[in-house]
């Protein structure tokens, strides 16, 4: 895949983009500087600074890879990102890379489908058609896609349909057969289980046999309660809901990074995209779990609604803030570690009487 390195912040006093070149040379993504065929451009997003070069550079690569697209026949092209309007209803900004999309036409991506009312540029203004390379708003999804998805034209909305039902067949097919693993995988446990205790019982007298059951079976008993004792970890339900799916998928992929499942359980409940509902609340009382939104607001019913049902949300703008938060809540969720401290240790003194001496009689 042709690649091309666009560096970021690079209007801060500290920025230091030779540092992240020689990074990426432990990737095999090697600079024109160090003799590779990478363009790496220096930009500041916040200030626009080389953004009309990193566009030329763009261009520059396709002219010579000879880039070209058919702007005939079926529309075909990728979500970059998907929202919820409150005017306009599931939104996404896509990219078109084949075929000309116009008004009135029926796509499918992912797992929904669409029928094109609004199309919309980079500026808001409205467009009556795309051609290939063009971004553009796309009004008119019955669902959300995900950032990502594949977007392909079809002739009528009940093709559409069937694509999206076979779709979600196979995906639930797939399902029962991931399913279907676990439960002959616990069938065989129990089948190896049950033949190696009939061998132990083999060469047993009937009334050994009972005996012997017996025992391993009161013992079994006697043993659980202590092991669900020690099975009892803190765990730490959550509902995340993010403004777009870009923003839902980058903090998704810092809690996947979580490996201290074995002091306290991280159980990711629910996740979307769009302002903090009822359903949401709902979802956290069952669970007993916290709300967290990014760049999403909450109306005063919904805060009512959850202090009245004892649901924590947390609203921020900054994902790092946001991950700094859950650390210090999963903190709050670990027992207290007791160390014991010997600072000195203090000695006691005792005065003995003196005893008289007595004679014996």
């Amino acid at each position: 895949v042709p690649i091309i390195l666009a560096i970021n912040k690079c209007d801060k006093p500290e920025a230091d983009p030779d540092r992240v070149k020689k990074e990426l040379l432990s990737y095999d993504l090697v600079c024109e500087e160090f003799g590779g065929d990478i363009q790496a451009i220096k930009i500041s997003a916040l200030k626009g600074h080389n953004l009309q070069e990193l566009a030329e550079a763009t261009v520059t690569l396709a002219e010579v890879l000879e880039l070209k697209a058919d702007p005939t026949g079926l529309v075909e092209g990728t979500v970059v990102e998907s929202r919820t309007d409150k005017g306009k209803g599931p939104v996404t900004t896509a990219i078109v890379q084949r075929g000309t999309l116009k008004k009135g036409s029926v796509l499918v991506a992912g797992k929904t489908w669409a029928k094109v009312r609004l199309m919309f540029d980079e500026n808001g203004a409205s467009l009556s058609q795309a051609g290939p390379s063009t971004p553009v708003e796309i009004v008119g999804w019955k669902e959300l896609p995900s950032a990502g998805d594949e977007i392909l034209e079809v002739e009528t909305e009940q093709r559409a349909r069937e694509v999206v039902e076979w779709r979600k067949y196979v995906e639930e097919e797939e399902k029962i057969n991931e399913d279907l693993e676990v439960i002959e995988a616990k069938q065989k446990e129990h089948r190896d289980t049950y033949k190696k205790n009939k061998e132990t019982f083999s060469n047993m007298t009937w009334r050994q046999r009972k005996s012997a059951m017996y025992k391993a079976n009161k013992q079994l008993m006697s043993s659980r309660p202590t092991e669900k004792l020690l099975d009892e970890k803190p765990t730490f339900p959550l509902i995340i809901k993010g403004d777009v799916d870009g923003s839902v998928e980058a903090i998704l992929s810092i809690i996947d990074t979580y490996d201290a499942e074995e002091q306290c359980e991280l159980d990711l409940v629910h996740f979307g995209v769009g302002d903090i509902s009822e359903n949401d609340i709902a979802l956290a009382e069952t669970f007993k779990g916290y709300v967290y939104g990014f760049n999403v607001n909450s109306n005063k019913y919904i805060q009512q609604l959850a202090a009245k049902k004892g649901v924590t949300i947390k609203l921020h703008k900054v994902i790092y803030h946001l991950v700094e938060d859950l650390k210090e809540e999963l903190s709050n969720k670990l027992s207290p570690m007791v160390e014991q401290n010997i600072k000195g240790e203090f000695l006691h003194f005792f005065t003995l009487p003196i005893l008289s001496e007595f004679p014996i009689a």
